[in-house]
């Protein structure tokens, strides 16, 4: 029988997933808790009923866990940036491995898959280059708040710190709230399509301390941000050294519109990972954590056991990343992005550290490697898709070609998962799996793991 909504139980949590749910059973029905950490016991308020499966709420713990610490986050219980602010962090290692694994394992279809320990950071606090802060109206004495979102929502939690971001972004945000109090500018209204701001984009170099600020405006006009220069000249003395404006007029919740311009600076900052220098800009996509992101790509390049020879294809190249990273290492680099801006800064930083064995083409990874694949072959294939995974398309030409090596970088188990099925199935084994913790005190991890075609 199914338990009832808003009914209690006595739980035992015995597992946790990467959304950062306890994972409970009531018989053989299961129940995810919001914050439930294993070993915890606890009293559970069924919030929603499934056929197979509910959502529970966490009414009293009884017998915390073992991992279970006070939050240092006033608002870690209803902001949605992390999800383990209460938990150990040696614990959180541990449970990562363990959701790598469980993925490979149930979605995969792979027996005892070879995952290693996941690596850590020996300082796990304010690890974020990169923020996004929503602007909404709201119901106080400035009329407008700016924050995070609540899990699975789009109601906001006003935040004026967080201890994962560089701190950095705690005073621009203070200045930008000052400045719409000010002059009274109005939050952008999803449902009436009015209002003019919109989001706070903070991105921060921990290599060259340079800051970029994008306002992200719904009308391009300055108009809409009376005395602009009084703010760029308010975030300058706060040490912000590029600040742009971006018109972004569309209906919806996407963050960016196509048109940026520079209100002060270059309108990029640089940032270094190893020895490889990028020059970002506002839409690019780049790590959000630099000192991971360096442990990442050294596993990632060990795993392509790169020897000078070979020719190699980055399929998500970003602002080139890893396709950078990997040049010294190899023949010659092909890296293809489907974002035009980063594209062109995966160009500039080719130029910038004076690499020339690298070329970058603007495309769906899914419509430009296949034919380039099945023309010319490739030693080594870096997949590094976003959190959907790759597409079927893509997989199917890299089993179909002569491709003897795929390393496979992920921000989500199940779709890598999802993938790594789709390749084994199609003659590859996965022969290495090394998870990086990119996102400490959240469920999230990064994995580079290892294909390898069986008759190669």
């Amino acid at each position: 029988m199914l338990p009832l909504k808003n009914s209690q139980h006595e739980i035992e949590i015995k597992d946790v997933t990467a959304k950062g749910f306890g994972i409970g059973y009531i018989g053989e029905f299961v129940v995810f808790i919001d914050g439930g950490l294993t070993g915890d016991v606890i009293e559970t308020h069924i919030v929603k009923v499934k056929k197979r499966y509910g959502y529970g709420k966490i009414a009293r713990i009884l017998t915390p866990s073992p991992f279970r610490k006070e939050s240092p986050c006033a608002v870690s219980e209803t902001c949605g940036g992390c999800q383990w602010q209460h938990c150990e962090y040696s614990a959180q290692l541990k449970f990562k491995k363990q959701i790598v694994k469980s993925a490979l394992e149930k979605i995969g279809g792979l027996v005892d898959p070879p995952v290693s320990d996941v690596i850590g950071m020996d300082n796990p606090e304010r690890y974020r280059n990169k923020a996004v802060f929503p602007v909404v109206p709201e119901k106080n004495e400035d009329g407008f708040a700016i924050g995070m979102y609540a899990p699975r929502s789009h109601r906001l939690i006003e935040v004026a710190d967080c201890g994962i971001q560089h701190i950095a972004h705690v005073g621009v945000l203070s200045v930008v709230k000052k400045y719409m109090r000010l002059h009274k500018i109005a939050a952008y209204d999803e449902t009436t399509h009015r209002g003019t701001m919109r989001h706070i984009v903070v991105r921060t170099s921990l290599h060259t301390g340079e800051i970029m600020v994008v306002l992200v405006a719904k009308d391009k006009k300055k108009r809409g941000l009376p005395a602009a220069a009084e703010l760029v000249a308010e975030l300058t003395a706060l040490g912000v050294t590029t600040v742009l404006l971006n018109c972004n007029n569309f209906r919806g919740n996407t963050i960016f519109g196509n048109d940026f311009e520079i209100l002060s600076g270059e309108g990029f900052i640089r940032e270094k990972i190893g020895e490889v220098e990028y020059q970002l800009s506002a839409p690019s996509f780049f790590q959000v954590n630099p000192v991971q992101t360096r442990i990442l790509y050294e596993a990632a390049i060990s795993q392509a056991q790169l020897d000078g020879t070979q020719t190699v294809i980055d399929a998500h190249a970003g602002t080139g990343g890893v396709a950078l990273f990997a040049a010294k290492h190899a023949k010659h680099v092909l890296g293809v992005d489907i974002v035009e801006s980063a594209v062109q800064d995966a160009q500039k930083n080719a130029e910038l550290n004076g690499i020339t064995n690298t070329e970058f083409i603007c495309g769906a990874a899914e419509d430009v490697i296949p034919e380039i694949v099945q023309r010319d072959g490739a030693g080594v294939v870096f997949l590094d898709p976003p959190r959907k995974g790759c597409d079927p398309i893509l997989l199917d030409a890299l089993i179909s070609a002569t491709v003897p090596r795929i390393v496979y970088i992920s921000c989500d188990p199940a779709t890598l998962a999802r993938d790594v099925k789709h390749l084994t199935s199609g003659g590859f084994t996965l022969t290495a799996a090394q998870p990086v913790d990119m996102f400490p005190f959240t469920g999230k991890v990064e994995t580079s793991v290892l294909l390898q075609r069986k008759d190669s």
